[in-house]
C-alpha cells in the first residue's frame, strides 16, 4: 500500500452522504450511487424521451398491457382512481367550456353517424337500428363492431354492424376492430 496516498472525507454527489476516498477521482460513495446519478443527467434523459418515441418503447407497452399481469395491474390502477376521475369529470362537465365541448363531441358523434349510413338502406332497416337500441339490455350499450371512424377501416352505421356490450367491455375495446 503506498504511504503518500491521503484519505479524505467526501460527499457523495448524488446521496450527499460523507464517505472516505482515497482516489482523487471518486465522487459517488458506491456503484448504485454512480449509476442513479447518471440516470439523472441530461444525456440520460434525451435518450429516454428518443426512446418514449420509438416503436420499441410502444411494442413493449402493449405487450405488457395485454399480458395477465399488465391487465390485472390496469384494473387496480383504474379501481383506485376511478372515483376521483369521475368525480373531476363531473365537476368539469358543469362548467361552461365542459357544456361546451360535451355538445360538440355529441354533435360530432351525430354527423359521423349520420355519415355512415348508405344510402341504400330503407326505412325499415332504420326502424329496426332503432329498435336495437330501444331493446338493450340494462348494464350494457350499443356497440358499432367495426367503429364509424376507425384509424385503418370505418364501417356503417348499419344492424348487422351492432353489437351489446357491457360499458367495460367497450371502453377496452375503444376504437378497435
Amino acid at each position: 500500500m503506498n504511504k503518500f496516498l491521503l484519505i479524505r472525507k467526501q460527499n457523495c454527489k448524488n446521496c450527499n452522504k460523507i464517505y472516505m476516498t482515497t482516489s482523487n477521482n471518486s465522487k459517488h460513495c458506491s456503484g448504485s450511487c454512480r449509476y442513479k446519478f447518471h440516470r439523472k443527467g441530461e444525456t440520460y434523459k434525451k435518450k429516454y424521451k428518443e426512446y418514449i418515441k420509438s416503436e420499441a418503447f410502444k411494442n413493449s407497452q402493449n405487450k405488457y398491457k395485454s399480458s395477465e399481469h399488465g391487465l390485472k395491474k390496469l384494473k387496480e390502477i383504474r379501481k383506485k382512481y376511478q372515483p376521483t376521475l369521475n368525480l373531476k369529470c363531473r365537476i368539469y362537465r358543469k362548467t361552461h367550456k365542459g357544456k361546451r365541448l360535451s355538445n360538440y363531441h355529441c354533435a360530432l358523434r351525430y354527423s359521423r353517424k349520420k355519415q355512415r349510413i348508405p344510402k341504400w338502406i330503407s326505412e325499415e332497416e332504420k326502424n329496426k337500428i332503432k329498435l336495437f337500441y330501444f331493446n338493450r339490455p340494462d348494464g350494457y350499450e350499443v356497440d358499432h363492431i367495426i367503429p364509424l371512424c376507425g384509424k385503418n377501416v370505418s364501417g356503417l352505421h348499419i344492424l348487422s354492424n351492432l353489437q351489446y356490450l357491457t360499458s367495460e367491455e367497450n371502453r377496452l375495446k375503444n376504437n378497435k376492430f
